[in-house]
């Protein structure tokens, strides 16, 4: 399976979800699944909608919520008609959240010095492009300047 490496606004996206999810307050409308420890289920998609406008990090509406749900690396789980289902190995009721609530982290920072990394090397490289059509640049005026000079002397 192909991961998208975690960022600090899906780790916020997790921890918010979870929250939703683990409330049992809000059982009638989302809730864990009874089958399954890495999935959960939406129960009420109106009260959802409803539940959805607070949260700018769930996605204010049911399509950017299940937008953020796919590129988080939720599957969809195929139930029935009007049971919508999604799981995540690393979503989890209980503590097993905790380790996924971590890795994201250092994940981030590995992930930043790669990216940093990159960015200099291209930084580098550029400034070499730059200091190559400085000279060529330089070349050209000297050689226009020669040239002038050929001219003025012909006169």
């Amino acid at each position: 399976m192909v991961r998208k490496l975690p960022t600090r606004s899906s780790s916020s996206f997790f921890l918010q979800l979870y929250q939703v999810v683990n409330d049992r307050s809000s059982d009638p409308i989302i809730s864990w699944s009874k089958s399954n420890n890495h999935s959960f289920v939406v129960w009420d998609l109106k009260k959802l909608h409803i539940l959805l406008k607070s949260s700018s990090v769930l996605g204010r509406t049911l399509t950017a919520f299940w937008v953020k749900l796919s590129s988080n690396g939720f599957r969809s789980v195929e139930k029935g008609p009007g049971v919508f289902e999604f799981e995540h190995d690393d979503f989890a009721r209980g503590p097993l959240m905790k380790k996924m609530m971590v890795k994201p982290l250092s994940e981030r920072i590995e992930t930043e010095k790669m990216m940093v990394k990159a960015l200099s090397e291209r930084i580098e490289r550029f400034d070499a492009q730059i200091k190559i059509i400085k000279c060529r640049l330089k070349a050209k005026k000297a050689s226009l300047n020669v040239e002038t000079l050929f001219q003025n002397l012909r006169i």
